[in-house]
């Protein structure tokens, strides 16, 4: 008799325990962007890029109403980029030279970073149909890229186009993302080498420049939104990203409206630029 009720017991404690306990998948478009500062006199600005993210989860409810939860996430976090303004190019005049010409550049980028993320919640079952959470997240960079064209013009024998294909964590001083060649141009009088059709991410950096690659390894920050659910097991979602970390290395992000004359050198930004930005998903709880 003791055997039976022991059994009972333990399957009691089973089955309370995959009650307190669930799984899910979610999958959805993020809508993020760089948060910084910007420099003066110039048209710079940061908007939302849109990318994709889909992930696993476990939640154990500690309470009727209260559960934890965790989540394994492939994300992609970025930005859009515009700048128009006075500026300056380095135009390459050989093996790891440039010559630094003053003029007015246009950049449209769009930057997509992919990143594994962790996030961990404390949730709220407000009601039935409804869910809040709140709590943190820490992130892994994976896959940094992107994509864009450059404008300059300094007189009638300096005006180009470029392309930007950049590959941050790949590229290399001076590398070029094909082999085609671009435009030619006058510096000095001289017609230089061509330039790269498609310029690589350090495409403009001296070797001792290129200390290391743009955008930093980890992020941090925090997260919170909530769910609304259409049944017992699918639901729609709104969440919101606040990083704490600087996601640009400040040893390679370099100002882009001026650089130190007098020593024909590039000036460090130091600017604290952090992701932001939105998910919209739908997910299924079981």
């Amino acid at each position: 008799m003791n055997k039976h009720y022991s059994f009972i017991f333990v399957i009691f404690l089973f089955t309370a325990g995959l009650s307190a306990q669930s799984f899910g998948i979610r999958a959805g478009l993020n809508y993020t962007k760089f948060s910084g500062p910007i420099e003066q006199g110039v048209n710079e600005k940061f908007s939302l890029a849109n990318g994709f993210h889909f992930g696993v989860n476990y939640a154990y409810k500690v309470a009727d109403i209260f559960s934890i939860k965790g989540e394994l996430v492939y994300t992609q976090i970025g930005s859009k980029y515009n700048y128009d303004g006075a500026s300056y190019y380095k135009v390459p005049i050989g093996t790891n030279a440039f010559s630094y010409e003053k003029g007015n550049a246009r950049v449209d980028m769009k930057v997509s970073n992919a990143y594994i993320s962790l996030p961990i919640t404390f949730q709220w079952q407000a009601t039935k149909k409804l869910e809040f959470y709140a709590g943190g997240y820490a992130s892994v960079l994976i896959g940094p890229k992107g994509s864009g064209t450059i404008y300059f013009e300094q007189s009638d024998s300096l005006f180009f186009k470029q392309s930007l294909i950049h590959n941050y964590n790949k590229d290399v001083a001076g590398g070029i993302a094909s082999s085609t060649a671009g435009p030619s141009i006058w510096v000095d009088g001289k017609v230089v080498p061509p330039l790269a059709r498609d310029a690589g991410a350090y495409y403009n950096y001296l070797s001792t420049e290129k200390e290391a690659n743009l955008y930093n390894t980890f992020d941090y920050g925090l997260t919170g939104g909530f769910n609304y659910f259409i049944n017992k097991g699918f639901y729609v979602g709104l969440k919101y990203d606040y990083g704490l970390t600087d996601v640009t290395n400040d040893r390679v992000d370099f100002l882009r409206k001026t650089y130190d004359e007098n020593n024909n050198a590039g000036i460090k930004a130091n600017h604290f630029d952090r992701n932001v930005g939105f998910e919209v998903s739908f997910g299924f709880r079981f």
